[in-house]
C-alpha cells in the first residue's frame, strides 16, 4: 500500500469585482471632494449604487473614489451616472 501524503487543499481566489469605468483624461478642474452616490457595473455583480467621493471633474466625465467589498478604486465615470448626496450633521 503506498504511503498517503497529506497537503492542503487549494481553493484559487476568484478574480477580483472589479469597476467598469471609461477612459480618463490628463487634466481636470480641481474640486472640493464633494460626497456623491455612483452608478457602476462591475465585473462580478453587476451594477451597483453606492456612496462615494469625488476626486476631480471635467464637463462630461468625473473620477470618482468609493470603497466596494473591502477595496478602494477610483474610477473615472460620466456625469450622468453621478449624483449628489449629503452627509448627516455630527451631533
Amino acid at each position: 500500500m503506498p504511503q498517503y501524503q497529506w497537503s492542503p487543499p487549494e481553493h484559487p481566489d476568484p478574480p477580483e469585482d472589479q469597476p467598469i469605468g471609461i477612459e480618463g483624461v490628463e487634466w481636470s478642474e480641481w474640486v472640493s471632494h464633494s460626497p456623491v452616490y455612483v452608478e457602476v457595473e462591475f465585473t462580478r455583480t453587476g451594477w451597483q449604487r453606492i456612496p462615494g467621493f469625488v476626486d476631480a471633474a471635467t464637463d462630461d466625465r468625473v473620477l470618482v473614489q468609493f470603497v466596494h467589498m473591502g477595496f478602494a478604486h477610483r474610477v473615472w465615470l460620466e456625469r450622468g451616472r453621478v449624483t449628489p448626496r449629503t452627509l448627516k450633521p455630527r451631533r
